[in-house]
């Protein structure tokens, strides 16, 4: 009988081969799962660390009395004077009258029909402002306004000069000199020499003069940025007889936002963490930080700020005092903007002291602070320690991958070898089979 071998050529199906290769990288797979698992977690970390990060941003505005009080300056006619605050500007009403502008001296030369051909004669120019040295200027033959004015600014002399086309026929160019400051002590003198320019004073520079409260007060500028510790009024017209009422007063509307936007950070850390414990409908399952030692110790830490009580003797103790309570379901901070606008305008350095720091005490945004440093602090914060350890797992689990996809290629490519041998082997037998059952039928015929 003829002797049967099994299959055909080698005898093995390629898919055995490679299903016993893909045998060989589960373990990469596994190890790639659980790097997963910590990567997750530490982009959940991560996020964690940015809500704090926005939150002691917003707290920026609130820690002290510089960042808290925001003062703003109201004027009956804005159109004539009004102004800008420091924080540290007191609270006052005061009543001005502008009687005249401060200006700049103004010096304008007869004109010319051209700017840039008919020349102006030669000489030296000298120009004199009354604050500082004189200059000269060396005006060559054939000179023209334009190469004048070109002159005159690269002097340095503390005016500029431009030509000015009027359209008034026949000599319509104009050179006009202006003094860099205004005021009587930036006057010009220009002395024109042998050249054919002529100049008369068009304005002449003149103090700021105001009275203000009833007293004479005069600046070289319209900005009186000294009269009034942490205040500059900024003047804008004259309107002599016209008594203007000013404000300093606490802008409640820029605070509020200050106070806004700390109760939003807040709220976006507080739904983050507690969103984490909620199970998801679909799946069964809590956020990966659920059981996350730091993201408990976050919520404590900054709920144990919000719901604490100052004991400094004000009439305000709590953010409940102002219209700010919270949500015992969630966690979250509800703020009643109108109970929150009243409190600022009842009592605005009593909201200041529940939120800044005191002679004697923290206030809210400052030990808010505080605690968000000890959290995010590198080497014993919560949420630092917890990053970095993820961060080392991670770098672990990676190097744990590299080694066993190398080990896997190298075990694949062992298989690989050995059933290319085996195959050559069952294909030789399978041939030397074929030839053996050639002689044999041979020999049965005879």
């Amino acid at each position: 009988m003829p002797i049967r071998m099994p299959g055909v050529g080698g005898g093995f199906d390629p898919k055995l081969v490679e299903q016993l290769i893909e045998a060989e990288k589960i373990p990469v797979e596994n190890a790639k799962k659980r790097k997963e698992k910590f990567s997750t977690e530490k982009k959940e970390m991560d996020k964690l660390n940015g809500f704090l990060n926005d939150l002691d941003g917003a707290l920026s505005g609130l820690k002290s009395r510089n960042d808290f009080f925001k003062m703003k300056v109201e004027s009956s006619h804005p159109d004539i004077i009004d102004g800008i605050c420091k924080t540290d500007a007191l609270t006052g009403s005061y009543e001005f009258e502008v009687r005249g502008m401060a200006r700049a001296d103004k010096q304008l030369a007869y004109g010319f029909p051209d700017k840039d051909k008919s020349p102006v004669g030669f000489g030296y120019m000298e120009i004199e402002r009354e604050d500082m040295s004189s200059a000269e200027i060396t005006i060559e033959p054939g000179s023209t306004l334009q190469d004048v004015a070109r002159q005159i600014n690269e002097a340095e002399a503390g005016v500029r000069a431009m030509v000015l086309n009027t359209k008034y026929n026949p000599d319509s160019f104009r050179l006009l000199v202006i003094s860099e400051k205004s005021g009587k002590e930036a006057r010009i003198k220009m002395d024109e020499d042998t050249t054919f320019l002529e100049f008369k004073n068009q304005v002449a520079g003149q103090d700021l003069d105001v009275l203000f409260e009833d007293v004479p007060v005069t600046d070289t500028d319209n900005t009186l940025d000294e009269l009034v510790d942490g205040v500059t009024f900024n003047v804008k017209r004259a309107e002599a007889g016209t008594r203007v009422q000013l404000n300093i007063t606490h802008d409640i509307d820029k605070t509020l936002e200050g106070i806004k936007a700390f109760v939003d950070k807040y709220n976006l850390l507080s739904n983050f963490g507690h969103g984490q414990y909620l199970e998801d409908p679909n799946t069964g399952k809590r956020g990966v930080l659920a059981g996350e030692q730091s993201l408990s110790s976050v919520l404590r830490g900054v709920q144990s700020v919000v719901s604490g009580t100052r004991s400094n003797g004000e009439k305000i103790q709590t953010l409940a005092d102002i219209g700010i309570t919270t949500d015992p379901k969630t966690g979250s901070l509800k703020m009643d903007d109108a109970k929150v606008k009243a409190a600022l305008s009842e009592d605005y350095e009593g909201v200041a002291q529940l939120f800044i720091r005191g002679r004697d005490s923290a206030g809210l945004a400052d030990l808010m602070a505080s605690k968000l440093k000890q959290l995010r602090d590198p080497g014993s914060g919560a949420v630092k320690s917890r990053i970095r350890a993820l961060d080392n797992i991670i770098k672990s689990q990676d190097e744990d991958i590299s080694k066993r996809e190398r080990q896997a290629e190298t075990k694949g490519e062992g298989i690989r070898r050995r059933f290319a041998v085996l195959d050559g082997q069952i294909a030789n037998m399978k041939s030397q089979g074929g030839v053996l059952n050639s002689r044999m039928g041979g020999e049965g015929g005879n």
